[in-house]
């Protein structure tokens, strides 16, 4: 991700990381760990917003508590280093520019955490409001203008930048909205670059430098079979997007497929009904 940082303008203020730090020079704030727990009063669980296999994001208040952010703590295994991940997160994000995309205001790994930092979004997550605020639900306006806002996003990271960027994890737990109603393509973890005068990225899971891409459910299946990353891969899993928000259900109700004897994931359930449509 070295080249990164030449392909776009540098973000935000200079400021030099830690001899530790995996990042390039003055690409974003560096928080130390202590920061983060003033502004989140020691990790408070008043003030947990969020909780998954990723870790937990807290809300936190920085810049003498006139500004409200996300602090997600990322989950770390022991035999894990999530320092590759963090680096590709941070370095896309403090460069890119869309406003739906998230922004990130900073990072830490002070003392082995791995934490990162973005802009708050008062209606958290698009998997919540779809499958969780039964008294809360969208409105179709609502839906069409949160679709328009990541298919936007989408189209820079494919078209707008100097290299193509495939997000890699396009579901909605990483839609954030914000208070407007903005949908935010959010968590760059699993993106790739592709190299100039290349159509896709070659994925060959053998430890390389390449991030494996995408979540049960949303993958494509072109790319699983192919291994070749491309910008179709970020399409087929908004497609998938699509029909969650249309249907309200998941990519992956198995519970609710089973009891109808159908296919185990969206897409083919929606392709069930379809056969079933045309020989009526």
């Amino acid at each position: 991700m070295e080249g990164v940082s030449k392909l776009f303008r540098t973000f935000g203020k200079r400021s030099k990381p830690k001899p530790s730090s995996p990042l390039p020079e003055g690409v974003c704030h560096q928080f130390s760990l202590a920061e983060t727990k003033i502004a989140t009063n020691n990790f408070d669980d008043k003030l947990l917003v969020g909780e998954g296999g990723f870790g937990r994001v807290y809300k936190g208040f920085i810049d003498d508590c006139n500004r409200t952010v996300a602090i997600k703590w990322l989950k770390v295994k022991p035999e894990e280093d999530l320092r590759k991940d963090l680096r590709t997160e941070v370095v896309l994000l403090c460069q890119l520019h869309h406003p739906n995309l998230v922004r990130l205001i900073g990072y830490c790994i002070d003392e082995g955490v791995n934490i990162v930092v973005y802009e708050f979004m008062v209606n958290g997550g698009l998997s919540r409001k779809l499958f969780r605020d039964d008294h809360d639900r969208l409105s179709w306006k609502q839906r069409l203008k949160i679709c328009v806002g990541v298919a936007r996003a989408l189209h820079y990271l494919h078209t707008g930048v100097k290299q193509t960027i495939i997000h890699g994890d396009v579901k909605p737990a990483n839609i954030l909205l914000d208070k407007n109603w903005e949908a935010k393509l959010s968590d760059f973890k699993f993106s790739n670059m592709i190299p100039p005068g290349f159509k896709f990225v070659k994925i060959r899971g053998d430890g390389d430098s390449t991030t494996v891409c995408g979540t049960l459910g949303y993958l494509d299946p072109e790319y699983s079979s192919t291994e070749r990353l491309t910008d179709k891969t970020d399409v087929y899993s908004f497609g998938v997007v699509l029909l969650e928000v249309l249907c309200g259900r998941k990519a992956m109700d198995f519970k609710w497929m089973e009891e109808r004897q159908g296919p185990r994931n969206l897409p083919e359930w929606i392709k069930k009904l379809q056969t079933r449509r045309d020989h009526q």
